[in-house]
């Protein structure tokens, strides 16, 4: 994890502080967005330690599932409050961020110091078709609510209970697809044994691409060519020294961190979402724009500047791995787990989405394949992806509330 993001986790204390206080809601929903970016790189950090020393399979395993914790945290609260539109617009907001705005942060800036990029298409297409299937499974349930089965738009709907019925089903289907994912992509199963892809090979083979970005999420030195390459680990002196030997070669200081760092996230959550409603009065902050737009950058600010950084230093294979494997994974673990929290919680969260949200959920699918096609990629189409992303934010931001 960098070092400015150590220096975020200043504002953790001081939403606390803040929050005792009785101060605006402004002020706490900026200081809470602040303290989240660095304790979602914190978890992922800890479960990066972790799933080194638990090995590559189970390793694997904790990199995918924790990858999106802090949304997953983050929704949790605001179901709590009431607030399934927000969770709703998060789901999207990452889906659609991570291919717009961080997949095109990483095209511009890596196409303008290189020219041109090179990855395998062939990688980049089975991303887009995991991809394809989990947005289609997300956006089936707001068809049903809002076009209907009938041959006239909104002649044959699914409302009230059927509805929510019908999201717990797609949820559990979802379910079922990101278990095979891990199937395939962490434990090998029935994948083929190839050469080498786009120069990277792992030891998770060439299906582990998506989860193998996840570990290298918050790695501080440049990829290799030919390995997988590991935070540089300077042994120091003295207590700081002994902190750095318990936290690579122990189990305990990792899990720690893992599980203090996820309680003050679900504290400093429960903050953020809290001051959302009374900014919509105060400010008139849109709700939607904030869970479209700031929520999803808030949650995955350290994985979105690894990706970015991974482009800087020619390896756009492992920014399209991390873009995509971040989405597929909010589509097929994060939405489910979210929708039957939201039951057991008694707060309903229903996969009926928007008609914009279903639309820009179409696109993130067919630019993906687009992207794929040709294998390579230059700064232009970063550029178009980043004006995309920002005519969204544009648009929804002066959406009524």
């Amino acid at each position: 994890m960098t070092r400015w993001l150590y220096l975020l986790l200043l504002a953790v204390p001081a939403v606390f502080i803040a929050e005792t206080q009785h101060a605006s809601a402004l002020l706490l929903f900026v200081l809470a967005a602040l303290g989240l970016v660095p304790l979602a790189g914190l978890i992922g950090l800890a479960t990066e330690v972790l799933a080194e020393r638990l090995g590559h399979g189970i390793g694997g395993l904790l990199n995918a599932t924790f990858g999106n914790a802090a949304e997953i945290i983050i929704g949790l609260a605001a179901l709590r409050v009431g607030l399934p539109e927000v969770v709703r617009a998060s789901l999207a907001g990452s889906i659609i961020g991570n291919a717009l705005l961080v997949l095109g942060t990483a095209m511009l800036l890596g196409g303008w110091r290189y020219r041109r990029q090179l990855f395998s298409a062939r990688v980049a297409g089975e991303y887009a078709s995991m991809l394809a299937l989990a947005v289609i499974g997300m956006g089936i349930p707001s068809l049903l609510a809002t076009v209907g089965e009938g041959t006239q738009p909104g002649s044959a709907v699914v409302r009230g209970s059927q509805l929510h019925l019908l999201s717990i089903g797609v949820a559990l289907v979802l379910l079922v697809c990101y278990v095979a994912y891990i199937a395939y992509s962490v434990f090998g199963v029935r994948t083929m044994r190839e050469e080498p892809v786009a120069g990277t090979e792992t030891a998770k083979g060439k299906a582990g691409m998506a989860v193998a970005a996840h570990e290298l999420a918050y790695a501080q030195v440049p990829i290799g060519k030919d390995d997988l390459v590991v935070p540089q680990r300077t042994q120091g002196r003295g207590f700081f020294g002994s902190i750095n030997t318990l936290w690579y070669h122990s189990l305990w200081l990792p899990l720690l961190v893992l599980a203090g760092v996820t309680a003050v996230t679900a504290f400093v959550s429960e903050i953020l979402v809290g001051t959302i409603e009374p900014l919509t009065h105060q400010v008139g902050l849109n709700p939607f724009f904030v869970g479209l737009i700031i929520i999803p950058i808030v949650g995955n600010a350290a994985e979105h500047f690894s990706a970015i950084t991974s482009a800087m230093h020619d390896h756009m294979e492992i920014s399209l791995a991390i873009t995509a494997g971040s989405s597929i994974q909010i589509a097929l673990l994060a939405a489910p787990i979210l929708v039957l929290a939201g039951t057991l919680m008694g707060s309903p969260l229903d996969l009926n989405f928007s008609m914009l949200e279903v639309s820009l959920f179409a696109l993130v699918a067919f630019l993906y394949a687009l992207i794929s096609l040709d294998g390579e990629s230059t700064w232009l189409e970063g550029l178009l992806l980043c004006a995309f992303y920002l005519i969204l934010a544009v648009g929804t931001f002066f959406t009524p509330s």
